[in-house]
């Protein structure tokens, strides 16, 4: 049994440890509605299955997550936030992207193991 198996056998943890995932959560998301960015935004572009999945986006979603990224550096340059009624609009954890992460990883996988 591993030392993270043996922490969540004792009572209390797994409770502290939701407790601070929810934390963590709520922060992320204040900071995220801040800025006017979804979660996938903050994806690395320069990993190959994230700059695909971008690519495969529709023109007008490209459009939209490059206006959002560019509004969130001019707010940060001026120090400033959107305004709560315009950041309560925006749905930040709408999996726009990581969805087809995850479906272009499995075919590299799916194609590694074919190879082999």
């Amino acid at each position: 049994m591993g030392l993270g198996k043996a922490l969540m056998l004792i009572p209390g943890v797994r409770q502290l440890l939701r407790a601070m995932q929810r934390f963590e959560r709520n922060g992320l998301e204040t900071n995220l509605r801040r800025y006017g960015l979804r979660y996938d935004d903050l994806l690395n572009e320069y990993d190959p299955e994230v700059k695909k999945a971008i690519e495969q986006l529709p023109a007008w979603e490209q459009e939209l997550r490059i206006k959002r990224i560019k509004r969130a550096f001019d707010i940060d340059i001026k120090k400033t936030y959107l305004a709560p009624e315009i950041a309560a609009k925006e749905d930040i954890w709408n999996p726009y992207i990581r969805s087809r992460v995850s479906v272009l990883k499995r075919e590299r996988f799916e194609k590694q193991i074919t190879e082999y």
